[in-house]
């Protein structure tokens, strides 16, 4: 696979970091993402050639495995003084992982719902939309955090492993 859709918010936000977003600015990305997040999921799943079978963690574990070896080639990735680098291609791919991991924990889950993260300010999710409702913990944003651990992974850190964990971790906050 050489070419993949980046994952670029509105016009509006683009340019200004998330924590410094007003508002209005919040609810136009909320928005935005709302609207896009189950087609970038399609995407993921098309790109990669994978269908759901409706076992969530068996679909997360082959569709993360598959992601993870791709993350580690070009033009997902790059090596730059002898360590291998994300690339904004290999941000998207991640972002939409991110997304089929949350929407599998929805499907498990629907009480869990998207809300922009509001309080406290200082989170590094404010401005964000995020997964809410957890009886345990106020919300999850997995991209972020997916993020972090795509760039273990190319590190050698971590393995594919840590999308299922990343799932499982989730699921049992609310059991």
């Amino acid at each position: 696979m050489k070419d993949y859709i980046p994952f670029i918010p509105p016009d509006d936000v683009v340019t200004i970091k998330a924590r410094l977003w007003n508002a209005k600015e919040s609810k136009i990305y909320f928005d935005w993402f709302i609207s896009i997040k189950d087609d970038r999921v399609e995407y993921l799943l098309t790109s990669i050639d994978e269908d759901l079978t409706g076992n969530n963690e068996i679909d997360i574990e082959r569709v993360g495995r598959k992601v993870s070896s791709i993350l580690q080639k070009p033009p997902f990735s790059e090596l730059k003084e002898g360590e291998l680098i994300i690339t904004n291609k290999g941000l998207a791919l991640i972002a939409d992982l991110s997304l089929l991991i949350s929407k599998l924990i929805i499907k498990s889950c629907p009480q869990i719902t998207w809300k922009i993260v509001k309080k406290p300010k200082g989170n590094i999710s404010y401005n964000l939309p995020a997964l809410f409702e957890f009886p345990l913990i106020s919300h999850l944003e997995l991209m972020g955090g997916s993020i972090v651990e795509a760039k273990a992974i190319l590190r050698g850190d971590k393995t594919d492993a840590i999308w299922l964990e990343i799932y499982k971790y989730a699921i049992n906050l609310i059991k």
